[in-house]
């Protein structure tokens, strides 16, 4: 699958005014990065899809468990990627909550290594 290219802040990205596309692995990262940064109820045509931040993840007392889970339902549920070799997250800086997420994962294009997705970031 190919898919046009986005950048740090989900813009899409021109050339010369032709489209940049992205394709493979880097598809599978850049799809998985719009799944996490994409709200539960964010879209008026299924308020059912996106990632239940508000609802699970920014509540008190927090469930690192929990969060982990959402994270990583939202990882493996992206198409074409067959299962996560390696997770981590973790919480760079306490006072911006900013959430570093990196994991390693095998995809039916080949293997993502180390990849970071950083949230609030």
């Amino acid at each position: 699958m190919i898919e046009h290219a986005l950048d740090d802040n989900n813009d899409i990205i021109l050339k010369n005014g032709s489209f940049i596309t992205v394709k493979d692995g880097s598809q599978v990262v850049q799809h998985i990065r719009t799944r996490l940064l994409f709200y539960l109820g964010e879209w008026f045509m299924d308020k059912r899809a996106g990632t239940p931040w508000f609802q699970q993840v920014f509540i008190k007392p927090v469930n690192l468990t929990i969060i982990e889970n959402v994270i990583k339902s939202r990882i493996t549920d992206t198409p074409e990627l067959k299962m996560i070799t390696e997770f981590s997250m973790s919480l760079t800086d306490p006072n911006s909550r900013k959430l570093e997420i990196t994991f390693s994962a095998e995809t039916e294009s080949g293997v993502i290594n180390k990849e970071e997705i950083f949230i609030n970031g």
